[in-house]
């Protein structure tokens, strides 16, 4: 009996890491983003594919001073923010995975296939994730973002991303790094607005061989990323092309069409009222963030929410001031959950007591 029950903890040690591998070699954390713009309507929805159910909101106001995280930094930037916003943080507040300013400006991130940052040069530098928070904090519109690679160097330390940036206009655009340098294609109403975890120009150029973009394959019903790219970009023409669709419930409608197993968090950015709306998925009821909720100005303070709640509508009554001992828990239980899952693995004791205290780095105005 003892051996039996041995065999079968083995297995199901072979059987975890077998869904690892898969987690976490190509396609990646399968996350998927799209737009969704007609008339008054702009919203940007997003599907966060990870193993993590730890996550936080944070909101931050404006005229707060911070620094670059990134520890083997040599040379750091820092700056003052411009604007106040709420994000979602999976690591440690001030990393946020995505989110939206004052302005209007979304930015969401996910993995790509073939990657590759710049090589080091006279910038300073910023981690793929805080890249988020610096754009959140300076910038209104996707051409302010754009402007801001020559001010910058961008590192890899969590992992590899690329965006999907849109502002209030309804101006949206992909950014991603080929060959060591930004890659930027800006989305018009010719374009398909769609990110999955391909390169860009890729997943168009494959588009081209399915039924209704030119070519007669089907589209398929995979999890894969291209078949995630053309369901999504099939069914965001669909919205362009009707009339009566309600745009919030329509995003989350594509969300789920393309969603998958590993989907724990499902966004629509409904940029045109500045309201966050989620489903998670231990709670799929929607729960509402209204940016108006909060005071941005430089008097306002730090908040910590907890996304996984059970709750439905408004809960902005949630959010709470931070704590370095809240942001200890946070931070203690991801790292514990990444360790147990063989992820952050270049992520050293050293580097979590920093991740921990980051947030006492940031100077608030008086």
């Amino acid at each position: 009996m003892n051996q039996i029950m041995k065999n079968y903890s083995l297995l199901k040690s072979l059987l975890f890491t077998s869904v690892l591998i898969l987690l976490f070699s190509g396609n990646g954390i399968a996350c998927s983003t799209f737009a969704l713009i007609k008339g008054n309507d702009i919203l940007v929805c997003n599907n966060d594919d990870w193993f993590c159910n730890i996550a936080y909101f944070v909101v931050n106001p404006r005229g707060v001073t911070k620094q670059s995280f990134l520890p083997s930094a040599s040379k750091r930037i820092e700056w003052t923010s411009k604007y106040g916003s709420v994000t979602m943080n999976f690591n440690f507040v001030g990393s946020p995975s995505g989110g939206m300013n004052e302005a209007g400006l979304v930015i969401d991130e996910s993995w790509p296939g073939p990657c590759r940052y710049p090589a080091p040069d006279d910038r300073p530098v910023l981690d793929e994730i805080q890249w988020l928070q610096y754009q959140f904090d300076n910038c209104a519109t996707v051409d302010e973002v754009i402007q801001t690679d020559s001010k910058l160097r961008i590192v890899g330390f969590f992992g590899r991303s690329h965006y999907f940036v849109c502002d209030k206009s309804g101006k949206a655009a992909t950014i991603e790094w080929i060959d060591g340098k930004m890659l930027v294609h800006i989305l018009t109403n010719d374009n398909v607005r769609v990110l999955t975890n391909d390169n860009y120009d890729w997943s168009i150029s494959e588009l081209k061989k399915y039924q209704g973009f030119g070519g007669a394959a089907s589209i398929g019903s995979t999890p894969s990323s291209l078949d995630r790219f053309c369901r999504a970009a099939n069914m965001v023409k669909q919205f362009a092309s009707n009339e009566g669709i309600a745009a919030v419930d329509y995003g989350f409608t594509i969300l789920e069409n393309i969603s998958q197993q590993s989907t724990a968090f499902s966004w629509v950015y409904d940029i045109t009222n500045r309201t966050i709306c989620y489903k998670t998925a231990w709670s799929k009821d929607i729960k509402k963030v209204p940016l108006n909720s909060f005071d941005f100005s430089s008097k306002g303070s730090l908040l910590m929410a907890d996304i996984l709640t059970s709750e439905s509508g408004d809960i902005t009554g949630n959010f709470t001031p931070y704590t370095l001992e809240r942001n200890r828990d946070f931070v203690t239980r991801v790292i514990k959950n990444w360790r147990a899952n063989g992820f952050g693995k270049n992520i050293t004791d050293d580097d979590v007591e920093k991740m921990i205290q980051y947030p006492e780095t940031m100077k608030f105005t008086k």
